[in-house]
């Protein structure tokens, strides 16, 4: 693929999240499988491969690039002091909220998104599943992106109580009282869904619907891909959950790749 180049800029914007009202609905579970741990020692997601959006030979084009933090200075994550269960989560724990790396002060957790993409651009997909896991007294992944029909399975690897506390279009608040429970929920409709722990108020976590999977989270580096777009012009959101959102019209074009380095050029409030 040959590679094309350009530069947008920021478009204010924050959204901040708090934590969620105590409740609980007891849902039963099965069997969890363990997996790996990313580089801040919390399991990733994991998650099937997406299929080809395209018909196999269909012409398509891909997305990247890398979203940095342009601030004087590179910020710190919120960390807070945990009462809750310290002998098994800890005593202390990062909310995750602005993670900045000091190489090359990419952000991490951004969701980056096709939107309005034409019906007659989406072609069916075998669904997949998100694994959405308590562990370490954190839910991993802290943001995550899914297809609607996907299926998203809440885990609970620790030895403890926790809920998954589902807001948005999935609400649910699913209980898994111990290890290896588990509970999966369908995911019905685009639209962005909050996750918070009850019981260990620290615990959030993200996920964004889409009808379509042109979509990505940025890694440690704030870089994303997005692969497999089928040529045309189309609307990019990204969001952040304490930077906020922005967006830009991108072409795609067959057979190549358009760079999007994206800078969020002030601080959050």
């Amino acid at each position: 693929m040959s590679r094309k180049y350009s530069l947008w800029q920021r478009q204010p914007g924050f959204v901040v999240g708090l934590f969620g009202a105590l409740s609980f609905v007891l849902v039963g579970g099965a069997n969890a499988k363990p997996g790996g741990v990313d580089d801040l020692g919390h399991r990733p997601e994991v998650k099937e491969p997406e299929a080809e959006a395209l018909a196999p030979g269909q012409a398509s084009g891909a997305l990247e690039g890398t979203v940095t933090f342009g601030g004087t200075s590179v910020p710190s994550t919120t960390r807070v002091v945990n009462s809750t269960d310290p002998e098994i989560c800890g005593i202390e724990h990062s909310l995750q909220n602005l993670v900045v790396s000091t190489e090359n002060r990419g952000i991490r957790h951004v969701i980056v998104s096709l939107t309005g993409v034409p019906e007659e651009r989406i072609v069916a997909r075998t669904p997949a599943r998100l694994i959405l896991d308590n562990r370490d007294c954190q839910f991993a992944p802290h943001v995550a992106v899914a297809t609607v029909g996907d299926t998203i399975v809440a885990v609970n690897s620790d030895a403890t109580l926790h809920n998954t506390h589902y807001y948005g279009i999935l609400r649910s608040n699913i209980a898994l009282p111990g290890r290896g429970m588990t509970a999966s929920r369908v995911a019905p409709s685009p639209g962005l869904v909050s996750v918070l722990c009850d019981v260990h108020g620290w615990m959030k976590s993200y996920i964004r619907i889409d009808s379509h999977p042109f979509h990505a989270v940025t890694d440690g580096s704030g870089q994303f891909r997005i692969e497999g777009i089928p040529p045309g012009s189309y609307t990019v959101e990204l969001w952040h959950e304490t930077l906020g959102a922005q967006e830009a019209t991108v072409v795609i074009e067959a057979d190549e790749v358009s760079i999007r380095d994206v800078e969020y050029a002030t601080s959050p409030n």
